[in-house]
């Protein structure tokens, strides 16, 4: 009985979860260093310095929690870094102080992650993968070299890539109306060699100049599948970006498939020279100067298939608001500007040879005018109220796809089809049966819907949390489509009923599709109340 009860104590203390560790770190580091513990409580400012190899590098292991106990910063030297979380275990870097924390004077909060490269050391590189960036600050008067990148300032670096990170409440406190003095809230970034930021979240960041994301002297860059919201500023509150010169030939730069809602201030600030792309991209209920700033001349990049909508602008000229000021030789296509203040387009400096503008639909007319526009509400499944942020609290009810009455489907311009990425911002396919629709949602190809007539039978029908269908295939494969046409439900049947709970679904149509044995297959609708 001893032995027993000995043996099942020593298993239990084998088994038992280790007590969290905790390091403290601060002052200069060389070489290589690993942060692996579950809390690094920052106790000073952090410097990493290459070793007498040359080598230097900061690693951060999954489920990490970097706390800056005072207003603290981390820098790594001429060398890279790497944070790699994991989706249920990030990466985190937050300061033990926030209290009063939106008063620009305060050195509450903490200073940052300062990832810095001279040319002769370009072959660094970032990724940050599922990491937390929160309530880093520049104060206002803030020292000369540290106005740029509240939350991370990268600078020269080879690579860059950012995915799956959140980037929220940081602050560049130091105003200024200069693009060179100040810029970054989430993100300063400056002469990477290749930039990848992809299913990153920015929210409630401040900068004069890019609230979210400020990026300079960029060469190859593309963010993507990201969404910014309740952002801040005055320039580029999501994205501010300058290029500098880019010859026709050179791959530029890529900004699609981002959800932009809810900010203050000018969303996107696009100083590209050369030629860059901007496409399927949902830019709604903003306020500002413009939805999109397409800025610098020569400037031969193309914007189409964005969905700008319900945004209220004040405009540079005159007070006039629009979906997008230009200033260059862009070619703008296959968008829709619906429902915003002022005048969906217009060009910032008439000196600049006019841009092309063809296949684009807008609340009314104005001075430049494009070739097979369209002056229709284009019908949206489920717009916002009204115009500005105030409204965006309802964008996680609003949908953007068209309706099947839309005047926008099939409207699109084809003839750039060499751009067209293969899909939409839902990721269903772009262009279907040789036709493209306006805006940045294609509208599904759900010609497979029909009332089904056989004994299948969804009940109740509409319904709230939950249905059940009745089948008499046995052995089945059972979908259901939203009315984007985004598979919502997907399960396998192996008996003459099914159940499918529905509680977190949408109210709204929905279309299912039972497919059995050989190509046996059976449709029909189901309403959720």
């Amino acid at each position: 009985m001893k032995k027993c009860l000995f043996f099942v104590i020593w298993m239990a203390l084998l088994t038992a979860p280790l007590s969290a560790q905790t390091i403290e770190v601060s002052g200069e580091y060389q070489g290589n260093v690993l942060w692996d513990a579950d809390t690094v409580r920052l106790m000073g400012d952090v410097v990493i310095e290459p070793d007498e190899m040359g080598t230097a590098r900061l690693t951060v292991e999954r489920g990490t929690c970097v706390i800056a106990e005072g207003y603290y910063s981390i820098t790594v030297n001429n060398g890279s870094f790497y944070a790699l979380g994991a989706d249920k275990d990030p990466v985190t870097f937050t300061a033990r102080d926030t209290t009063d924390f939106y008063n620009p004077t305060t050195e509450t909060g903490w200073h940052g992650l300062h990832l810095i490269s001279d040319q002769s050391s370009a072959q660094d590189s970032v990724v940050m993968e599922f990491c937390v960036v929160k309530f880093a600050k520049i104060i206002t008067g803030a020292p000369v070299g540290e106005r740029f990148g509240a939350g991370v300032e990268v600078r020269n670096k080879s690579y860059c890539y950012f995915a799956h990170c959140r980037f929220m409440h940081n602050r560049d406190d130091h105003d200024t109306s200069s693009p060179s003095g100040s810029g970054g809230g989430g993100m300063y970034v400056l002469n990477p060699g290749t930039i990848l930021v992809e299913h990153c979240v920015f929210h409630d960041n401040y900068a004069w100049w890019g609230a979210s994301i400020r990026m300079d002297g960029l060469r190859h860059f593309t963010v993507r599948n990201c969404e910014f919201y309740n952002n801040s500023g005055h320039y580029g509150t999501a994205l501010d970006m300058h290029v500098g010169e880019l010859s026709l030939s050179a791959p530029g730069p890529q900004v699609y498939n981002n959800y932009i809602h809810g900010n203050h201030g000018s969303t996107a600030y696009l100083g590209w020279e050369g030629v860059g792309r901007f496409h399927d991209n949902i830019i709604v209920n903003n306020d500002g100067y413009s939805p999109v700033l397409g800025t610098t001349a020569p400037n031969y990049s193309h914007y189409y298939n964005n969905t700008i909508v319900n945004n209220r602008s004040e405009g540079f000229i005159n007070g006039n608001g629009s979906g997008i000021w230009t200033n260059g030789e862009q070619i703008i296509y296959n968008n829709i500007f619906w429902g915003n203040t002022g005048i969906w387009f217009e060009q910032m400096d008439p000196t600049h040879p006019a841009p092309t503008a063809f296949n684009n639909c807008h609340t009314f007319p104005n001075g430049v005018m494009g070739t097979d526009d369209l002056y229709a509400d284009p019908h949206f499944t489920q717009p916002t109220a009204g115009l500005g942020p105030e409204y965006d609290h309802a964008t996680s009810a609003a949908h953007w796809a068209l309706l099947e009455t839309s005047p926008c489907r099939d409207a699109g311009a084809i003839n750039m089809s060499p751009y067209y990425p293969d899909t939409d911002y839902n990721g269903r396919p772009r262009v279907e049966n040789g036709r493209i629709d306006m805006g940045a949602i294609e509208f599904p190809d759900l010609t497979w819907v029909a009332e089904s007539e056989s004994n299948e039978a969804v009940f109740p029908n509409p319904g709230s949390d939950c249905f059940v269908i009745q089948t008499e295939m046995g052995e089945a494969l059972f979908e259901v489509y939203d009315l984007c046409g985004r598979k919502v439900c997907e399960q396998q049947g192996h008996g003459d009923a099914m159940s499918v709970i529905t509680r977190d679904w949408p109210s709204g149509m929905y279309f299912w599709r039972l497919s059995g044995p050989s190509t046996m297959t059976k449709t029909g609708k189901w309403i959720k109340k």
